[in-house]
């Protein structure tokens, strides 16, 4: 009897064992599995591509994935294109909240996964497919104004800005 207890407590305890290191393993992922590819990116349908998407005030905060979010905010008609920089500072902080307060979404002051996720229901389709390893372009239309936004085939994304396509990276800033 003894020994049936006993390895029933042993199998018991593999399994809540098993599932706390699932658990575990799951709160240290990265914040979002496309931070930790490098890029803002997506496959499949654009519609959930920015979902998983942060940037902010010491989280990549000067990077071209800091450069896309005050591309959306030039395109909500708060920031002007000099302004586009690049740099996630003070200006951007207050015009994010800004933004999202007008969309009624929580009022952090960071281009978060839930005001990521707004900005990306604002992009359409222009032309290209959702099929894997093919290009897509798409639109994003903004209060004041719109730009595009290109899905490569490796599912990064890239914004024209000062004559030139920049890839939306989090550890490079060329839009400076």
């Amino acid at each position: 009897m003894k020994i049936r207890t006993a390895r029933r407590r042993m199998a018991v305890t593999a399994v809540l064992g098993a599932a706390l290191g699932t658990t575990l393993a799951m709160v240290t992922l990265p914040a979002s599995a496309a931070v930790s590819d490098g890029y803002i990116s997506g496959t499949g349908s654009f519609r959930n591509d920015w979902s998983d998407e942060t940037v902010q005030a010491g989280y990549f905060a000067q990077s071209n994935a800091a450069c896309l979010w005050q591309k959306v905010l030039w395109a909500e008609g708060l920031l002007t294109n000099s302004e586009v920089d690049g740099d996630f500072g003070s200006k951007t902080i207050a015009r994010t909240k800004t933004l999202q307060s007008r969309w009624h979404i929580p009022v952090t002051g960071k281009a978060d996964k839930a005001t990521f996720n707004r900005a990306g229901g604002r992009l359409s389709l222009v032309s290209g497919s959702i099929a894997n390893g093919k290009r897509l372009v798409l639109e994003y239309r903004g209060a004041a104004q719109e730009f595009t936004v290109r899905r490569n085939e490796s599912g990064r994304h890239a914004f024209h800005l000062d004559g030139s396509w920049k890839t939306a990276a989090y550890k490079q800033r060329t839009c400076n």
